[in-house]
């Protein structure tokens, strides 16, 4: 049962254990430093939320499915797995669920400490020559021009805007033409 509860965070992105508490998948953006030169990628991490909450139904169906036995069978050994694992935090053992995290009892609660992911955090990457992040605006922008045309673009723009509209007007102007 502990080797399903990884994979079922990784889809559902919550799973709630009787006696133990509520882990939850949570998005952590892309982040850009203060200099606006470096960008690190975004990635999940797990959350754990202490309390007293019924164990998640879908869970048992996933385990169910997943081992090729009936629901009453899947919910009786889920629920047996959870005693335990609650019991064993209760007895200050640590648990360890592989890609989850560690549970252990602390004072009245639980201290839970989450795996890295199976991805490793990658290291904030250098932003590409001639680009810089400008925080007014949300986005990349070139540093300096890097010809007249980059610095002039809407002049090309706006002619290409006559040109078409010329052409439309042609067109239009030929038809009325033929009849």
């Amino acid at each position: 049962m502990l080797d399903h509860i990884y994979p079922f965070l990784l889809v559902h992105k919550k799973l709630q254990f009787a006696g133990i508490g509520t882990l939850e998948m949570v998005p952590v953006s892309a982040a850009i430093d203060k200099g606006g030169l470096r960008i690190s990628a975004p990635y999940e991490k797990i959350n754990f939320i202490p309390g007293q909450v019924p164990t998640d139904q879908s869970f048992i169906a996933w385990v169910a499915a997943l081992d090729h036995i009936d629901i009453e069978t899947a919910s009786s050994t889920t629920h047996l797995a959870i005693e335990e694992l609650a019991a064993s935090i209760q007895l200050q053992q640590p648990v360890i669920i592989a890609g989850v995290g560690n549970f252990r009892k602390q004072g009245s609660g639980i201290l839970f400490t989450a795996h890295e992911p199976l991805y490793a955090v990658q290291e904030a990457l250098p932003i590409p020559t001639g680009l810089q992040w400008s925080f007014k605006k949300g986005l990349l922008y070139k540093a300096q021009p890097l010809s007249t045309m980059d610095t002039y673009w809407w002049v090309a723009a706006i002619l290409l805007a006559i040109a078409g509209t010329a052409a439309i007007a042609n067109y239009y102007l030929q038809i009325n033409d033929q009849f």
